[in-house]
C-alpha cells in the first residue's frame, strides 16, 4: 500500500471533521484553530496562511461534496 502524504491526510481529516457532523458544537473559528494546529503539527503549510478566506470559501460553496472541498483545499495548500 502506498504511503499517504500528510497533505492528503490533512485534507481528508478536515473534510470529515467539517462535513460529518461529528463535532456539532464547534463553529468555524474552532475548526480553523484545530485545522491550523494539525497542519502545523504535520508540517503542512497553507499558501499565504489565509485560513479565513479558506473557511469562507468552503462555507459558501457546495463543499459538502468531497470533490468540491478537495478542489478548494488544493487551491490553498
Amino acid at each position: 500500500m502506498p504511503e499517504i502524504s500528510k497533505t492528503r491526510m490533512l485534507r481528508e481529516t478536515m473534510y470529515r471533521m467539517f462535513k460529518n457532523d461529528t463535532l456539532p458544537y464547534l463553529d468555524m473559528e474552532d475548526f480553523i484553530l484545530m485545522w491550523e494546529t494539525l497542519a502545523d503539527s504535520w508540517n503542512v503549510r497553507m499558501i499565504d496562511n489565509n485560513w479565513e478566506d479558506f473557511a469562507e470559501e468552503i462555507n459558501s460553496q457546495a463543499s459538502n461534496r468531497e470533490s468540491v472541498f478537495n478542489e478548494i483545499f488544493d487551491k490553498y495548500f
